[in-house]
């Protein structure tokens, strides 16, 4: 290890001096480090800008792709739907469930006055 070096009213001046020079050295190291370090550090914020940007295109454009996606597929699923609906109708099970349904009420009505009638005849 150096020796201490002291700084009192009697020191060798050469010593002192011997201080600054290294003092200095080191001062202008750090100002290059620093110096470095804020051009790095410019370069790293424009990097990131362009990346930024980059990547906002590949969002806004995976955005817009599935967008698409689902208006065809919705699309699609309309058009299933209603050609779904439209076979339904023209099948014959369709049509006689359609008139069954539209005479229930009549039917269940006449079998609940055959029921009474024959509780009334044989009772």
């Amino acid at each position: 290890m150096a020796d201490k070096v002291s700084l009192e009213k009697y020191a060798n001046t050469s010593d002192i001096q011997e201080i600054n020079h290294k003092l200095d050295f080191l001062i202008d190291e750090v100002k290059n480090i620093r110096r470095d370090m804020e051009d790095l550090q410019s370069q790293n914020t424009d990097k990131l800008y362009q990346m930024d940007s980059r990547f906002y295109k590949l969002c806004s454009d995976l955005q817009h792709q599935i967008y698409d996606f689902q208006n065809k597929f919705y699309s699609g699923n309309k058009n299933i739907t209603e050609e779904i609906r439209e076979l339904q109708t023209r099948t014959t099970y369709s049509k006689f469930t359609e008139k069954f349904l539209t005479w229930f009420p009549a039917f269940v009505g006449m079998g609940l006055w055959f029921v009474i009638m024959m509780i009334m005849i044989f009772d």
